[in-house]
């Protein structure tokens, strides 16, 4: 913002300075008209067109500098900042909380990625359960696949012995909308930026997921796909900070196996090869997806004691604007109750 008023803002006169009203007005004749122009303009040119010494040009622009310039702050100073006044939601997923030392961050995009099947819906369904139980707010939860599970949530809320009027409670704040569209999804973004849309005492969005979305956009109509994705992002930031809500986005991982072939001595020194697999991973939704969350927790399921009725999920920090909590991992059980 700050640098927009300075390119459209009018020069005028600084005090302190030799850009008096005459020399603004030469200024002006040539054509240099904004703050901005008299910045990027080669100091000898403007010392012949002011008739003023270059250090008197030069002292004029320190001084707007040093008037319309944002504060220097330290680095450290504003990793501080940031930490201080970031607010957490507990997940209530207790290894989650302990690895994120306060939970999933407030006013930001987090995203679950993971290949197919490794528990993404189930971890994004689990923090959707908790979120309304230990707060007593609201949870959104955008379906884009439309395989939403109500009886799924009613069973894990009755495995952990809740009551038919709690497990009412529970469910009953938490929100459900199918969209089956990117058009769809930013107009309910613009909606709830916009006010049309009230959600009363909503503290998490959670949308499961955005590659069923944007899949769509494959090929010639990419462009739209990407300005759609865009606006998504824009009415994110302002409505979870305007809101002071959690967004989790559920991405997807691809699978890529590259095959090398690689030299092995055998028992009579003679040269053998032997097939070496490299299996690399990559987020979806594109390059200009990839730094837009703040946090990024990679999933990936796991054998836990070779029980049937039990898996374990290993999540990995990715990313996060905290590089302290840069590749951390936990590691979750998935069973008849839930997530743990």
């Amino acid at each position: 913002m700050r640098c927009v008023l300075i390119k459209m803002q009018k020069l005028t006169h600084v005090e302190g300075t030799a850009l008096t009203d005459h020399v603004i007005k030469m200024l002006f004749q040539s054509r240099i008209i904004t703050i901005l122009d008299f910045l990027q303009e080669d100091v000898e040119k403007l010392s012949n067109i002011c008739k003023l010494s270059i250090p008197q040009i030069l002292e004029a622009r320190n001084r707007i500098l040093t008037k319309f310039s944002a504060p220097v702050i330290n680095g450290s100073c504003f990793i501080d900042k940031i930490r201080k006044g970031t607010i957490s939601i507990k997940s209530g997923v207790k290894n989650l909380d302990n690895m994120l030392n306060r939970g999933i961050p407030a006013k930001t995009i987090t995203e679950l990625c993971g290949i197919a099947g490794s528990g993404k819906t189930q971890l994004a369904l689990q923090i959707a359960i908790n979120c309304a139980k230990e707060t007593h707010k609201t949870v959104l939860y955008i379906d884009t696949k439309g395989d939403f599970s109500a009886l799924r949530i009613q069973k894990i809320l009755e495995k952990c012995q809740y009551s038919f009027k709690e497990v009412a409670a529970i469910m009953s704040r938490i929100h459900i909308s199918y969209i089956w569209t990117m058009e769809e999804l930013v107009n309910l973004f613009k909606n709830l930026k916009n006010g049309e849309l009230v959600i009363d005492n909503l503290v998490l969005l959670v949308i499961d997921s955005l590659p069923s979305l944007m899949f769509q956009y494959l090929g010639e109509d990419n462009k739209l796909g990407l300005s759609l994705l865009n606006s998504f992002v824009n009415y994110s930031r302002f409505i979870c900070k305007q809101l002071n809500i959690g967004i989790i986005c559920i991405n997807m991982q691809t699978r890529w196996v590259d095959q090398d072939l690689t030299d092995v001595e055998d028992e009579e020194n003679s040269t053998a090869y032997k097939d070496s697999f490299t299996e690399k991973r990559y987020r979806c939704l594109g390059r200009y997806w990839q730094h837009i969350p703040t946090l990024v927790l990679e999933l990936e399921k796991i054998k836990e004691n070779d029980n049937e009725n039990n898996s374990g999920i290993k999540i990995t920090v990715l990313h996060s604007i905290d590089s302290d909590y840069e590749n951390r991992h936990c590691i979750l059980c998935v069973g008849e109750s839930g997530v743990t």
